[in-house]
């Protein structure tokens, strides 16, 4: 599963703004619901996901299926859930989005109170043990690198981590 984030946070960074600008995009955190509401809207309900993760521009939601043993991913773009793509093998932890506790109108501000000169690519809901979540962000440096920031559901700075 970690293969699906790091090529997210790859393409992002190579179609993101060139982090000159002070007023950066941020994820699109506050369309997760409404991409899970969607894709569960299509699939007849309640899914297991491996990881759900928000750029500026798109949602990613990777579904667990065949038993967790194959990940499915679908892009939610512009208010639209797009195709699925062809599932491929993966294993993990999953979680249901009834796990999903984050308030998205804070989840960031801790990031952006902490580490104010750098940008936020990624933030990602990653499966953990017995169902649980685990909150994070990818933040690019104004001054060049990469940070994995681990979140509470409040926003609050966990851990970071170069990359």
């Amino acid at each position: 599963m970690v293969a699906c984030g790091v090529i997210t946070v790859v393409t992002v960074g190579s179609c993101g703004d060139d982090g000159d600008s002070d007023d950066a995009a941020l994820p699109l955190v506050d369309s997760i619901a409404p991409a899970v509401d969607a894709l569960e809207a299509e699939l007849g309900g309640p899914q297991r996901y491996f990881e759900i993760n928000a750029t500026p521009q798109f949602v990613n939601l990777f579904v667990a299926v065949d038993g967790a043993a194959q990940v499915q991913a679908y892009l939610y773009v512009d208010g639209e859930l797009g195709p699925p793509k062809p599932p491929e093998a993966a294993g993990g932890a999953t979680f249901e989005a009834a796990a999903l506790t984050f308030d998205p109108d804070e989840v960031l501000d801790g990031v952006a109170d902490e580490l104010p000169e750098s940008d936020v690519v990624v933030f990602s809901v990653v499966g953990g043990p017995g169902g649980a979540v685990r909150y994070g962000a990818v933040l690019e440096s104004r001054q060049g690198g990469q940070l994995d920031v681990t979140l509470s559901p409040d926003g609050a700075v966990q851990s970071v981590d170069a990359l």
